[in-house]
């Protein structure tokens, strides 16, 4: 039996915000093929603009971006009232930028190659608590 489309719980939609389009293209698939409702944004700027008007359930954040990097959007998220988990991704294996980003409110820290071959793990964790 059906469901009608108002009892159908919504996706849950995922931030994606890193400056490789490659990247953000490969998440996006990724995502849209397992049900969840992506959205790319090339920079922290747009994410902050853009983050107010949405419904965000988890973010996936680069840590390395020109101009904004993912910490100090992290920092900013924050100091908006964002609460939703926020899950930084980078190619640097650096525990000083992982105490950095956990003291400035991350969820996770997690290399990009973990991150593509645990993406449906890491969403469970932090989208069903």
């Amino acid at each position: 039996m059906d469901m009608p489309d108002q009892a159908r719980p919504s996706p849950a939609c995922v931030a994606i915000v890193d400056d490789d389009p490659r990247i953000r293209r490969l998440l996006e698939e990724e995502l849209f093929d397992e049900g969840y409702e992506p959205k790319c944004f090339s920079d922290g700027f747009l994410l902050l603009e853009a983050i107010s008007g949405l419904h965000v359930d988890i973010v996936l954040l680069d840590l390395m971006m020109p101009q904004l990097d993912g910490i100090e959007t992290l920092k900013r998220l924050r100091r908006m009232g964002f609460k939703a988990p926020v899950v930084i991704s980078t190619a640097l294996s650096d525990n000083e930028k992982r105490r950095e980003a956990e003291l400035a409110g991350a969820d996770e820290y997690i290399l990009k190659p973990d991150l593509f071959e645990n993406l449906a793990k890491v969403l469970g964790r932090h989208l069903n608590r």
